[in-house]
């Protein structure tokens, strides 16, 4: 090495160690992350404090001198008291830690051990019930389509709490929910501010709009309103004002903006402050140690809780694979995309929710879902089954599409559970 070169190193050496270092962590942008990466991540990181949890439980017998871990919290049910007997055995659960093993259903009188197909079954029956919005929990301004805090149910704490533990449960364990969220729902659970723009109620939302856009210099003469807030429950009128004297205060020009802004804190913030606080408490006490959420954004985290709605089949398609002797070109696989491709949507989803225990598709869509068909023996009149803990479609031979048509036409529909006596 020439004195010149050995010169310019020593150089470069010292000018690379005085030169001001920054550090860069990719959770930091999470921009960066596709929504499929950053499941995975949160998967991994629940698995990982699935098994932390459980070794910490783990007991040690000094005569065999064996270590017995209880890897799961088992949740054994009867199907035609699902919701009350899951409410009553989370009470009994005298600590957080044992609710953040890995959660395991059994369904009394059923063969099925599962494998993640049951605690999907479970999810997606339980929902019917915890999220019936003619419960006193869900505010029924909305109807159906939307499910929201009732800011009047004050008596409830642990019904809040209890809703929010399942959720928490269902996040944990990869499962998919049946509930209808707005989106301010997500911005909310993720600690983001709130806008106009999350108003949930539509025709409030276009009359405060139209108060901030009116250009006129007579707002208080138009609009007539003041700082508060009136509404009815069970028949009487209730009142609150926005801020100290606010029955009092005429919304005008100069204040208007303010007005709009202590509208939406109140209704999407203060006046279900409560109910938020019980519900996001069962949250955290199984998503306590998680710090992948904080990088979904709301949308993905939508994604997360409830899949998409939109179901690509022709995507589902490309990405299926087989087993058993069937490919893409078997006379019956062409029969089955034949039927699947051609019904009605209600009976396209009760074909995903035969096959994998839900019907809606996870982050990425129907592409990104591990689905396989096997055979299942030759031509017969059994029907086609399925496992749901492994989205396994379990498919005979037929030789007819009318065949096909009557007998998985009957499985989606008829079939439910696993062995029944």
């Amino acid at each position: 090495m020439t004195s010149l070169y050995k010169d310019h190193a020593v150089y470069m050496h010292a000018l690379i160690h005085e030169m001001p270092r920054s550090s860069f962590f990719l959770t930091a942008h999470p921009f960066l992350f596709r929504p499929s990466k950053k499941r995975e991540l949160l998967h991994l990181e629940n698995e990982v404090d699935m098994y932390r949890t459980a070794t910490e439980s783990s007991s040690y017998d000094a005569e065999t001198q064996e270590t017995t871990i209880d890897a799961y919290f088992v949740l054994e049910i009867d199907r035609e008291n699902l919701f009350e007997q899951t409410l009553e055995k989370l009470r009994e659960v005298d600590s957080a830690n044992e609710l953040r093993k890995k959660l395991r259903v059994v369904f009394r009188g059923e063969a099925g051990v599962d494998a993640g197909g049951l605690t999907k079954e479970f999810f997606q029956l339980l929902s019917e019930d915890l999220f019936d919005v003619g419960s006193s929990l869900w505010s029924g301004r909305y109807g159906e389509t939307v499910t929201w805090f009732n800011a009047d149910c004050t008596w409830d704490d642990g019904g809040y709490e209890m809703v929010g533990l399942l959720v928490g449960l269902a996040l944990y364990n990869g499962v998919l929910l049946d509930v209808n969220f707005p989106h301010t729902f997500y911005r909310k659970l993720l600690g983001l501010p709130l806008g106009l723009e999350d108003m949930i109620d539509e025709d409030l939302k276009r009359s405060l709009g139209q108060l901030l856009d009116y250009e006129a210099d007579d707002v208080e003469d138009v609009f007539c309103v003041n700082f508060e807030v009136t509404w009815r429950n069970l028949g009487q009128e209730q009142t609150v004002e926005l801020k100290p004297g606010g029955s009092g205060m005429p919304v005008t020009n100069e204040n208007r903006e303010e007005y709009v802004l202590l509208y939406v804190q109140w209704l999407l913030v203060d006046s279900i402050a409560h109910q938020w606080d019980a519900f996001q408490l069962g949250i955290v006490k199984i998503m306590e140690t998680s710090s992948t959420l904080s990088l979904f954004r709301p949308e993905e985290l939508e994604v997360l809780v409830v899949g998409t709605p939109d179901l690509d089949w022709y995507a589902l398609q490309n990405n299926v694979k087989y087993e058993g002797g069937y490919d893409a070109d078997s006379d019956v696989i062409k029969l089955f995309w034949k039927y699947t491709l051609s019904i009605e949507r209600d009976t396209q989803i009760n074909l995903l929710k035969f096959v994998t225990g839900c019907g809606r598709a996870p982050i990425g869509g129907l592409g990104a879902l591990p689905f396989l068909i096997q055979r299942a023996g030759p031509d017969s009149h059994e029907l086609p089954t399925s496992h749901t803990c492994f989205n396994i479609l379990m498919l005979p031979d037929y030789t007819t599409y009318a065949k096909l048509e009557e007998k998985l036409g009957r499985a989606i529909v008829e079939c439910e559970g696993f062995g029944l006596e």
